[in-house]
């Protein structure tokens, strides 16, 4: 393992602390901040996604899935700039969405995908136990 000097004494009476902090001062750090319609597009197409498999849910999941995608394209073009993160937020909440929507336009044209439905007793039933492992106020 090879160390680097950086010629700098630790003694007390010199001042070369003060120059690496005025390097460190200087550095050209930029803030960078997420896209809101990034983190937007992402959470609104997960849920989407997620309430796609019951029919109950159809009209749900596709107006998610729709303002899923408009927020994605918002936020593609924010995270474009150099200060904004959130592209592939943006990006998967674009695929996201379009998976809904693909899953939607497939039950409209007469396929049944809504296979959550059958998982419907099965959930209620886990939900069920678990509530029983909570105490009763």
């Amino acid at each position: 393992m090879t160390t680097q000097d950086l010629a700098l004494d630790t003694a007390p009476d010199d001042d070369s602390s003060g120059v690496l902090g005025t390097l460190f001062d200087s550095s050209p750090a930029r803030s960078v901040q997420t896209s809101v319609a990034a983190v937007a597009a992402f959470a609104l197409g997960l849920l989407a996604v997620l309430a796609a498999p019951f029919s109950l849910s159809m009209t749900l999941s596709g107006s998610l899935a729709v303002v899923a995608l408009v927020s994605s394209v918002v936020g593609m073009a924010r995270a474009s700039r150099p200060d904004v993160a959130g592209s592939l937020l943006a990006s998967v909440g674009m695929v996201l969405a379009l998976a809904t929507l693909a899953l939607v336009g497939l039950r409209y044209a007469g396929l049944d995908t809504a296979f959550g439905d059958a998982l419907a007793p099965t959930l209620a039933s886990w939900l069920d136990g678990l509530n029983t492992l909570l105490p009763t106020p």
